[in-house]
Order: C-alpha cells, then structure tokens, then sequence
C-alpha cells in the first residue's frame, strides 16, 4: 500500500484494511478491537471519500450497510461471486434458527449458547432446525450451537462479549447477512440434457 500521507488520510487507514481485506465487516455497535472508533472514522464524509479513492487503486470498493462497512473487489470475476453465495447458503438453516426461537434472535441481542441449546433441548422442532445444519458433528446440542457462533464470529457477525459466560452480541452487518440470503433463491435448471440441477441465482 502506498504512504498514506499523500493521501492525507487518517491514522487508521492501516486497521481498517487489515480488517476488510480479510472479508470481515466493521460495524457500529462492535466494541472489540476498537471496531466501533474504526466505523467512525470511516463514516466522516471527508474519510469515507479519501479512503475511498486510495483502496480504489489498489482495486479495493468499500460498501456501506445500514452501520457498517465491507470492502468489495473491483472486477470481481462472476466465479468469485459464486464461492460467496455458496460460503453463505451454510447460514440459511442458522437464520431459521435464530428467527424460530421464543426469542427470536436479531441486530443486538445478546445471548448465550446455552441459552439456544436448552432452548432446543425442550422443543422438538428446534432440535430438529439444529441438528440440520451443515457444520461439524458435535456430541451434544450445546457444542453444535458453540460451532455456531465461533463460525458466526470469525465470519464477524458476532462478538463475544465476555469469555467467561459466554455472552454473544449480535452486530450490524447481521443484516448484510439477511440481505444475502434473502436474496438466495434455490432452483431447478433444466437447461442441461433435462437433467435436474440444483445451483444457486443471486437475485
């Protein structure tokens, strides 16, 4: 990356790409790492425009979300696009989940795993939404709902907000989240020999 002193930005230039380029979001309401100075900064006008034009160069396109921020790639080839819709069709079962719990789960809940473990313990059909989704087999409900939200967390989504208890918080780009796999459609493509095919179409 070129001195960011020709570019007249902020000290923060450097944080705020080590973040993103990584694929993570930086949201607002995420108190870790200093993530919410960072989402501040990029939201002053004057930022936002000079760090703009210096990722540009170096192909870099930074998104906003309703209280966060992405980095997009200029050019991005269409198979690119297409690990990304797959890497996300794993959290369809995950949102079912959260949106199918007596408290449903959304932008700033705070929960723990045991919580939605016990949750799914005594309901049958939360058990089942559960113990179908694609992750790693764990030998008891509450290790595959810890699966969840260390996934959830790398993937920045969530934020552990205290180890000892196991507290969670959920973030603003949650709602990128939602976008996506609202915007995920599963259909049949019948344009190959007949054959039936299932694929997945960004609307």
């Amino acid at each position: 990356m070129e001195d960011t002193i020709n570019f007249n930005l902020p000290k923060q230039t450097h944080d705020i790409f080590a973040v993103m380029a990584r694929g993570n979001f930086i949201s607002s309401n995420g108190s870790k790492d200093g993530m919410n100075r960072l989402y501040d900064v990029i939201n002053n006008p004057e930022n936002f425009d000079r760090l703009q034009a210096y990722f540009n160069v170096i192909r870099y396109n930074i998104e906003r979300g309703n209280n966060f921020f992405y980095f997009s790639k200029l050019g991005e080839p269409n198979s690119e696009l297409e690990k990304k819709l797959e890497r996300f069709e794993r959290y369809i079962d995950i949102i079912d989940l959260f949106a199918s719990m007596d408290n449903k789960i959304g932008i700033g809940s705070r929960f723990r795993p045991g919580e939605i473990s016990e949750e799914c313990n005594a309901n049958v059909r939360l058990k089942q939404k559960l113990q179908k989704i694609p992750l790693y087999r764990s030998e008891t409900l509450h290790n595959k709902v810890r699966e969840i939200c260390d996934l959830m967390s790398r993937d920045s989504f969530l934020e552990l907000e205290d180890e000892k208890s196991e507290s969670y918080k959920v973030l603003d780009s949650y709602s990128y989240l939602l976008d996506i796999i609202n915007s995920v459609a599963i259909y049949e493509d019948n344009s190959l020999g007949g054959d039936d095919t299932q694929g997945l179409v960004y609307n």
